[in-house]
């Protein structure tokens, strides 16, 4: 008897431990990096996903200032001309870990900017407040063939907080 209890406990216990994660391996590896940007009030900010770094000459994403109506200035993003754009809510930004298909991305086109299809920044005249969306955008960089998922997550005095990773292929 205590056999059979022996053995049934060690199988039990092999069963328990034996169990994998449900992480993909792909999801388990993606490292996710926190930007704050300059206050876009002291000038554009230029941003490369490759370097991670501010770089005004070879740049995925701008921030700005746009001249809007009566000679009023909104903060704006936007994506250099070789990047293509996919919006993908399907799931919260911690667990996107794959590239999409090549199909879905397109021509960015001021989709991202003030007043645009996926602007970035909402302006509320009834409050005054400016709101981020809580959109997932996934870049796809033409030149390098490097594709990177993007979240942003507050506004606040011209300054803005985002996250961003690079997705990999399996």
């Amino acid at each position: 008897m205590n056999r059979l209890l022996f053995v049934l406990s060690t199988f039990i216990l092999l069963l328990f431990f034996g169990c994998e994660d449900n992480k993909s391996d792909n999801e388990s590896l993606i490292n996710i990096i926190e930007i704050t940007t300059d206050n876009v009030n002291d000038g554009p900010y230029y941003f490369n996903f490759n370097d991670v770094a501010k770089n005004i000459t070879t740049w995925h994403l701008l921030y700005e200032n746009l001249e809007e109506k009566d000679g009023y200035f909104m903060p704006s993003f936007s994506l250099n001309s070789d990047v293509k754009l996919y919006v993908d809510n399907s799931l919260d930004f911690e667990k996107i870990s794959t590239i999409p298909s090549s199909s879905l991305f397109t021509s960015s086109n001021g989709k991202l900017k003030y007043g645009g299809e996926n602007e970035v920044l909402t302006y509320d005249m009834q409050v005054h407040k400016i709101s981020v969306s809580n959109d997932n955008y996934i870049i796809h960089d033409t030149n390098l063939n490097k594709v990177f998922k993007i979240h942003f997550d507050d506004y606040s005095s011209g300054i803005v907080i985002f996250r961003f990773a690079e997705l990999i292929s399996e």
